[in-house]
């Protein structure tokens, strides 16, 4: 009888590599899982994109071993670990979370003395005493609560519409202008812009007392003009002509109205006295970058009061 060398074929794939001897997927993962993960933290990965980056990492390499079985065999310990790093999608995970305002950003500690912009139900672990889980259910309700006040509000505009699903989602400013049949410059500037601060209002509002809105007003169209045929000017200092004529009442009830509401009131106040946003911001001792968008406020809101 002649035997023969057959050798059984394993139940579990494994597949050989240069550092040790062979091993399966499963061994492979449990190797590399912690050096892949260090060097990510070093690379500053956020902590909650570490488990998604992984798993696209060694992904990867599974679809490659399939068919390339060696493939392991050339490739060094901390190459393995590169090849999976290469492949993990980091750096689409952080240019996708740069395109928007984060929770954090909004509650660190140069916001702190902001109370119009702060968000307090992010703060459960500063020391609640009842469950984290409650608060994040109850922040959960008030975001849907102000989608569906803001949707209202929009609900006869659909390039404002069009605006807040921008704002709330990842599609692109040029594929959502051209659904909106603008040129995109024009429809973030004239929608995108107005309907972001009512969202930044919103959540900022969110612990306050619940507030109505005054009626939409009509989008202002902005000339489309480049640096060679002229200068824009902005349309909402039209007020200060009836305001130095002695129509002050507006103003004064906007005044009223937010001071509460400290960089608000300080920038209505600066626009009031015709401050550029950079002496204003000087005069109050605030960020000139910050309190820029508390001026650009001010300024919608005191062209809204004098034209209704």
């Amino acid at each position: 009888m002649i035997p023969f060398q057959i050798k059984l074929f394993p139940r579990v794939a494994v597949y050989p590599t240069s550092w040790a001897d062979e091993l399966t997927f499963e061994q492979i993962h449990a190797d590399l899982t912690h050096y892949a993960t260090s060097v990510l933290k070093s690379y500053n990965a956020p902590f909650h994109e570490l488990e998604d980056c992984l798993q696209n990492g060694f992904m990867a390499l599974w679809e490659t071993l399939t068919t390339q079985r060696d493939f392991l065999t050339e490739k060094t310990r901390r190459q393995a670990v590169f090849f999976i790093l290469a492949r993990s999608k980091i750096s689409t995970m952080q240019y996708q979370a740069g395109m928007y305002d984060s929770f954090e950003a909004m509650i660190s500690d140069h916001w702190h003395n902001t109370a119009d912009e702060q968000i307090d139900g992010m703060q459960h672990r500063r020391g609640e005493r009842w469950a984290g889980f409650a608060t994040e259910i109850d922040m959960r309700t008030d975001i849907e609560r102000i989608m569906h006040k803001l949707s209202d509000k929009y609900g006869d505009s659909l390039r404002h519409l069009i605006a807040l699903y921008f704002i709330t989602t990842q599609v692109s400013r040029k594929d959502a202008a051209s659904i909106a049949g603008m040129t995109p410059w024009n429809w973030y500037n004239a929608y995108v812009l107005p309907v972001l601060a009512d969202v930044r209002y919103e959540f900022a509002q969110v612990f306050m007392e619940q507030h109505e809105y005054p009626a939409p007003q009509p989008p202002v169209e902005r000339a489309d003009q480049s640096r060679r045929t002229g200068r824009f000017t902005s349309p909402y200092h039209a007020w200060r002509d009836e305001y130095h004529a002695g129509h002050t009442a507006p103003a004064e009830t906007l005044l009223e109205q937010y001071r509460h509401t400290p960089c608000l009131s300080l920038a209505l106040q600066a626009q009031i006295d015709g401050k550029s946003y950079r002496t204003a911001a000087a005069d109050v001792g605030h960020s000139a970058n910050t309190f820029r968008k508390h001026m650009k406020r001010a300024a919608r809101l005191l062209h809204e009061a004098y034209a209704g």
